[in-house]
């Protein structure tokens, strides 16, 4: 039996994780106040912060002195705060960006988190048991879809540079990005490699914002959006196909029906790039392992997905005809694999396009 201070360092590092659920809120709520941005503007004191937010002055207060415990702000002399380096994400107009996704955290999946054990005891989402809604059915409200999106636009905006980089399109012309969304990835990619045009592939919901979003970084004339379900066909004939964050989002039936559209639309020289959280195959205590495993049981409270091993996705590409080539790490624990079509493609039961017509697609899905 552990005793004295090995025991009670352990009880204080259990309590640290349990309570850390607050730290979602704080950063959540001052995500959704706006305090980032006003703190850029320089150190302000409380009162003043407190007119500009619409805040108790007190209680904002009690506020940034939990941020200030974070790191997200400093206390200054005469009750004034200041941004600190590792809150600037949470400004609407910071480069690196991650506000929404803050927000979304700590607002639209917030709940579902409340009922993880169910989730563990029947398998199924809380979203799905709740209401009936499969994945992102939910985002057919536009103030949760245009949050989400947003969300995902931002974490993809950093790996999205990464991918670029690693990916070097050797002969390509055109890339499909399939369940693209706002069209992050694709203006990243298209931005990194000129010679490419570009296609944002996904649900009418998702790619509202494309459009503006390709038009802004000056691809327009070199992008374009098409919208459909991954679930029923993919356009063909592209050089490559990107999937960020799509197939996690489903059970390995699913992600069968979404490989098999993309390789019936792919040619011989065609590549599948797949941007995901790869599982490790043993986890450790590590910073990285945790956030992989939030991951894996966000996806099943939340949406009914996981996060897969290595060796997980590359058993999934081989049953839908395709091969996984290599894998490489990019950043916020993604990782890039590369698959290309096997030479004799499979049966309509082992994904392929006649296996996904026989399914009904779900009304909505995303994740980028």
């Amino acid at each position: 039996m552990i005793a004295g201070a090995n025991g009670a360092a352990s009880v204080q590092r259990l309590l640290d994780l349990v309570g850390a659920n607050w730290t979602t809120q704080a950063i959540a709520t001052a995500a959704e106040l706006g305090l980032a941005d006003r703190l850029a503007r320089g150190p302000a004191r409380v009162a003043d912060l407190a007119r500009d937010l619409g805040c108790d002055a007190d209680a904002l207060r009690r506020l940034l002195r939990a941020l200030a415990s974070l790191g997200i702000c400093s206390p200054r002399a005469g009750d004034r705060h200041a941004l600190a380096p590792a809150g600037r994400p949470l400004c609407v107009d910071d480069p690196d960006s991650v506000r929404s996704w803050a927000i979304w955290c700590g607002r639209q999946s917030w709940n579902v988190w409340g009922d993880l054990s169910g989730s563990v005891r029947t398998g199924r989402s809380a979203r799905e048991r709740a209401s009936g809604h499969v994945a992102y059915a939910h985002l057919e409200d536009d103030g949760a879809a245009r949050v989400f999106h947003q969300a995902m636009a931002e974490l993809t905006r950093v790996v999205g540079r990464e991918v670029a980089r690693a990916c070097a399109f050797p002969g390509a012309a055109h890339v499909v990005d399939v369940g693209g969304g706002y069209g992050e990835l694709l203006a990243e990619v298209l931005r990194a490699h000129p010679r490419l045009r570009g296609t944002v592939f996904d649900l009418p919901h998702a790619t509202r914002g494309a459009v503006g979003r390709l038009a802004r970084a000056g691809l327009a004339r070199r992008a374009s959006v098409i919208p459909g379900s991954f679930f029923e066909h993919v356009p063909e004939g592209a050089d490559a196909y990107l999937l960020k964050s799509i197939l996690h989002n489903w059970d390995d039936a699913k992600a069968l029906q979404i490989l098999g559209a993309c390789r019936s639309a792919m040619g011989p020289g065609s590549r599948l790039i797949l941007v995901e959280r790869l599982l490790p195959a043993r986890p450790s205590v590590s910073r990285r392992d945790r956030a992989i495993a939030r991951s894996d049981l966000n996806m099943l409270v939340g949406h009914g997905g996981r996060e897969r091993t290595r060796r997980e996705y590359a058993s999934l590409l081989e049953t839908a005809g395709l091969r996984l080539s290599r894998a490489r790490p990019a950043a916020l624990d993604y990782s890039v694999m590369e698959a290309l079509p096997r030479a004799r493609r499979l049966r309509a039961s082992s994904g392929s396009r006649a296996s996904t017509t026989g399914a009904r697609a779900p009304a909505a899905r995303r994740g980028r």
